[in-house]
C-alpha cells in the first residue's frame, strides 16, 4: 500500500492571531466556571425553598452574591433553613464573585484581548482587498503618500514592526495595517501581497529594504505583474534595489533638487511647470498621463492615430509616442502611424485613461 504524505498547510499570520485568540479566551473558563457554580447552586437552593420559582430565585442568587442585599424577595428564604442558606452563599459566593471577577478583568486588559481581536478582524477584512498597494514603513512620508493614493481612490495596507507608531496610524485614519515584521513571508501574505497592485518600501534602513524587497519579489517575480518602489540613501544603493528586485529606487535628495530645479528652469512658465510637476507627483486629480506600449501582434500596429480618434471616442489625447529606441516623437498627428513597439503618452482625465487603457489591451488579448 502506497502512502502520500499530504503536504502540510503553512500557518498564515491570522492563524496565529486566531489561536491566541482562542488561547485567551481559554483563560476565561476558570472564572466563568466558578460564577456558572454559584449561581446554579444559589438558584437551585432558593428553587426548592420555594416550590420551583426560578426567576426570583436567580434573583436572589443575585442579589446575594453581588451584595446587592435588597432584601428577601423568595419565598422560605425567611425561614430558619433559608437564612442559614443565604448565609453560606454569601460567605462563599461573594469570595468567588469577587475573585471571578477580578480575575476576568485581569485577564481582559492584560491580554489585550481588544487588541488581538482588532487584529484578527483587520485581517480577514484585509483578505478581501484587491488591486490595493502595501506600505511598508509609516512616518511623514508615507503619511503625504497614502493621502495621495487616497485621493487616487486606492486601498492601502501599512505593514510597520513599531509598535509605537500603532497611534499615529490610527490617527491619520488608515483603515487597515498591520504591526509585525514586514520582511516575513507569513506578514506579507497577510498584507495580500498576491492580490495587490504593488508596494512602496520605506523602513528609513536600506538593509531592512533590502531584506523586504528579496521577500516580496520572491513571492511576486514578475516586474510587470507586482510593482515594487523603495527609497534609498544613495544612487548605488538605488542601483542595488533594482537589480535585487524593486522596479524602481528613489533618492529622497536627488528628487528633491530634481523638483526645485524644475522651477528653476521655467521660471517664466509657472502655472504649467507646475502643473506638469503636479500630474507627475500624483498630486493632481483631473488630469493625469498614462503610457500604454503596444506589443507586435497588436491590431494596432500599421493604423494611424486619426483612425483611433481617441479624442472624440475616449476622451484623450496622444500627446507623444516613444519608440523602442527610447526616441520621444513631440510632434505627432492624425497621419502618426503607429508601429511594433511604440509606447503612446496619453493625456486626460484619469477616468477616461483607465478606460482607454482598458479597451486598448482589450482589444490585444482579443486576437490573441
Amino acid at each position: 500500500m502506497r502512502f502520500v504524505r499530504k503536504k502540510k498547510r503553512r500557518k498564515r499570520l491570522i492563524d496565529i492571531y486566531e489561536n491566541r485568540l482562542f488561547e485567551i479566551l481559554s483563560l476565561f473558563r476558570l472564572p466563568l466556571l466558578m460564577l456558572h457554580t454559584v449561581l446554579t447552586i444559589g438558584t437551585l437552593g432558593y428553587m426548592i425553598l420555594s416550590d420551583g420559582d426560578f426567576i426570583n430565585s436567580l434573583y436572589m442568587t443575585v442579589i446575594t452574591v453581588g451584595t446587592i442585599g435588597y432584601g428577601e424577595v423568595v419565598e422560605g428564604s425567611d425561614t430558619l433553613i433559608g437564612r442559614t442558606f443565604t448565609t453560606f452563599l454569601a460567605l462563599g459566593g461573594i469570595g468567588v464573585f469577587t475573585t471571578s471577577v477580578t480575575i476576568l478583568i485581569r485577564i481582559f486588559f492584560q491580554e489585550d484581548f481588544i487588541g488581538v481581536l482588532r487584529a484578527w478582524k483587520m485581517l480577514r477584512d484585509i483578505e478581501k482587498l484587491r488591486g490595493h498597494f502595501i506600505i511598508v514603513g509609516f512616518n511623514k512620508t508615507s503619511q503625504e503618500l497614502i493621502r495621495l493614493l487616497r485621493k487616487r481612490k486606492i486601498e492601502i495596507v501599512v505593514v510597520d514592526s513599531r509598535r509605537e507608531v500603532e497611534r499615529q496610524i490610527k490617527e491619520s485614519k488608515v483603515k487597515y495595517y498591520i504591526i509585525e515584521e514586514p520582511y516575513k513571508r507569513v506578514v506579507l501574505e497577510a498584507a495580500g501581497i498576491y492580490k495587490a497592485m504593488g508596494m512602496v518600501v520605506n523602513l528609513g534602513d536600506d538593509a531592512k529594504n533590502i531584506a523586504v524587497i528579496v521577500t516580496a519579489r520572491l513571492m511576486r517575480p514578475k516586474k510587470e505583474d507586482f510593482f515594487i518602489y523603495s527609497f534609498a540613501s544613495s544612487e548605488d544603493t538605488a542601483q542595488k534595489l533594482e537589480e535585487l528586485g524593486a522596479n524602481r529606487a528613489v533618492v529622497p535628495y536627488r528628487l528633491l533638487a530634481t523638483r526645485v530645479a524644475a522651477y528653476v528652469f521655467h521660471a517664466g512658465s509657472a502655472f504649467i511647470s507646475d502643473l506638469f510637476d503636479r500630474i507627475a507627483f500624483g498630486e493632481e486629480t483631473e488630469i493625469d498621463i498614462l503610457e500604454v506600449t503596444v506589443p507586435e501582434d497588436s491590431e494596432l500596429v500599421g493604423k494611424q492615430l486619426k483612425e483611433l480618434d481617441l479624442r472624440k471616442n475616449l476622451g484623450v489625447t496622444v500627446i507623444a509616442v516613444r519608440k523602442p529606441d527610447g526616441k520621444l516623437i513631440v510632434t505627432v498627428s492624425g497621419e502618426t502611424k503607429i508601429e511594433p513597439g511604440d509606447t503612446l503618452i496619453l493625456f486626460g482625465h484619469p477616468k477616461n485613461l483607465r478606460k482607454a487603457q482598458r479597451i486598448l489591451l482589450r482589444k490585444v488579448e482579443a486576437k490573441v
